[in-house]
């Protein structure tokens, strides 16, 4: 139990470095599926987005990006946490907790991504979220 635990404390201590380039590099977090908002900012006078529209762009903008960063840096936290057990040799109990909690946050990422989607297309008529998909390349 002793050499477990050094040899995790010598992961978490050598991977400090690592986990800290991974967190500036997104890419360890699975691409997204879909990123509209950004689309739509960059495109606002291409489709004609109303006062209204523009109003809930900015407030979006303001608020979700911070959200979704938050997440992202619980998954990432999960990802270095599972990565640290599995390099330490920890019990594959433990090990397959970590990556249950890995998937749930990745799912949480995927859904909050689903969940603006569903957010412009409420927002946007059916003919600007159709334009947008398509200045999207989608």
């Amino acid at each position: 139990m002793k050499t477990l635990l050094l040899g995790a404390a010598m992961v978490l201590a050598l991977g400090a470095p690592a986990f800290a380039q991974q967190a500036k590099n997104a890419r360890e977090i699975s691409a997204p599926i879909v990123a509209f908002t950004p689309v739509i900012a960059k495109n606002a006078d291409a489709l004609e987005l109303t006062e209204a529209q523009r109003a809930d762009l900015k407030q979006w903008l303001d608020t979700m990006p911070a959200k979704r960063k938050a997440i992202e840096e619980a998954t990432l936290t999960a990802r270095a946490e599972l990565r640290a057990a599995i390099v330490a040799g920890a019990p594959v109990d433990e090990r397959q907790a970590l990556a249950v909690k890995v998937g749930e946050m990745e799912t949480k990422l995927v859904m909050a991504r689903s969940n603006c989607t569903d957010h412009w297309r409420a927002t946007l008529t059916e003919a600007q979220f159709a334009k947008m998909l398509e200045l999207a390349a989608m």
